[in-house]
């Protein structure tokens, strides 16, 4: 069996665990699941992709909208269940199952909805990508699931590629592995999607219709719908970087994206505004790694980084969250403060290790929460609704176990975010 049938098999088991995922969502008890899942199987109904033609009627192509509002009797898949002798599906769960796919099939993520604070954190490179112009961006490990726990924590919202997406991205990565007859002869990600645009690059004429930068819009939408329309709002961008010396500390805070914008004036805010927000991160957030046995060690745990954009590239440093204007990209953060509307807006650049320290230990996750929380309420000096106390029992393993997009421990996506 070579690389491509193995990569083809792992595709096939992906695509009937993310099927088994869709039933799990809109069907709440084992018996009925079971029952759902082998109903579809033997209607020959064995994916995502499958199930949303087979909910089509025939002269839609596959699009969702047109299947959810047929009626039941439209429906292609009712036909097959009725013929099988089953009982057909209801108008609602034709319309839920319809949006649910969509969802996935097109813009594979996760939105996850985890109280009513505005508060965005977004985990973009959280799989492979394919970059114009550049060799394949590294998958940055853990990224999800920090920003999982930080949007807990901070009763925010978060981003981040579906589960089902990374799996696809790395079978497709080690395909790439395979072929290269010696390190970097090829393009190690010559096989990855290339619909998987990256986020965190982007051009602007592309913007607009990304479905990442649409999420993050609806998201801020939604927060001013619901707290009023002059609300700070805060975005934090997480990244994972190599650990010292590969990089000078194991936290670097970008806010170049930030000041760019306080230094033309689009938003409001000052530079002064911005360097006050970055040193209180800086101080609020050096207590916490200081406390934290942190190795390789290093003489600067936190820095923080906002260089000026209008003084050209070459001024422009690494990892501080904003691309040279004349590279004609955005980031996140970028994207955030000059097109959505938040009025703060960090990078943050994990170490390896500081991931894995985030990952092991929920409390340390926790007190992260709440060092970025406390330095936001320094620099915008109002009050929001506090934070909620994590319960003692919880762990890491239970916040791993619920980062796959399970609604347990009161996470939700939102069906209203969902279906831009």
């Amino acid at each position: 069996c070579d690389a491509e049938e193995l990569v083809a098999l792992g595709e096939r088991a992906l695509e009937l665990e993310e099927l088994a995922e869709v039933i799990r969502s809109q069907w709440p008890t084992k018996e009925d699941r079971q029952a759902t899942h082998l109903k579809l199987l033997r209607c020959g109904i064995d994916s995502p992709q499958a199930l949303l033609r087979a909910l089509s009627p025939p002269s839609s192509s596959l699009g969702g909208s047109a299947a959810a509002g047929a009626s039941p009797e439209q429906c292609p898949l009712n036909k097959l269940l009725e013929e099988a002798g089953f009982k057909i599906l209801r108008r609602d769960t034709i319309a839920k199952l319809c949006t649910e796919l969509e969802f996935r099939i097109r813009q594979r993520m996760e939105i996850v909805l985890e109280g009513d604070r505005p508060l965005l954190v977004t985990a973009p490179h959280n799989l492979y990508l394919r970059r114009d112009g550049h060799s394949t961006h590294a998958m940055e490990e853990y990224t999800t699931l920090i920003a999982q726990k930080l949007a807990r924590q901070l009763g925010g919202a978060s981003i981040a590629w579906s589960r089902l997406e990374q799996y696809r991205s790395e079978l497709l990565w080690f395909l790439g592995c395979s072929k290269a007859t010696k390190p970097y002869s090829v393009d190690l990600g010559m096989h990855l999607d290339p619909g998987n645009r990256d986020p965190n690059y982007l051009s602007p004429e592309e913007v607009t219709m990304n479905p990442w930068f649409r999420q993050m819009a609806t998201i801020a939408d939604r927060f001013r719908s619901d707290l009023g329309p002059s609300r700070p709002m805060l975005h934090v961008d997480v990244h994972g970087c190599r650990d010292p010396p590969g990089t000078p500390s194991h936290l670097t805070i970008g806010l170049a994206a930030m000041r760019h914008e306080a230094e033309t004036g689009s938003r409001g805010s000052t530079v002064m505004e911005v360097e006050a927000f970055g040193a209180a991160l800086e101080c609020e957030l050096s207590n916490l790694l200081r406390s934290m046995d942190l190795r390789p060690k290093c003489a600067t745990l936190v820095r923080v980084l906002l260089p000026s954009l209008a003084s050209g590239r070459d001024s422009v440093e690494r990892l501080c969250g904003a691309w040279p204007l004349e590279e004609r990209r955005l980031t996140q953060t970028q994207q955030a403060v000059s097109l959505v509307g938040f009025t703060h807006s960090c990078q943050l650049e994990l170490s390896k290790a500081l991931r894995r320290a985030l990952c092991r230990d929920e409390g340390t996750a926790h007190r992260l929460g709440r060092a970025i929380n406390q330095a936001w309420l320094q620099t915008i000096g109002t009050s929001l609704p506090s934070l909620t106390c994590m319960p003692s029992s919880a762990s890491a393993g239970d916040a791993t176990s619920s980062a796959g997009g399970s609604t347990a421990g009161g996470r939700r996506r939102s069906a209203s975010v969902s279906a831009v």
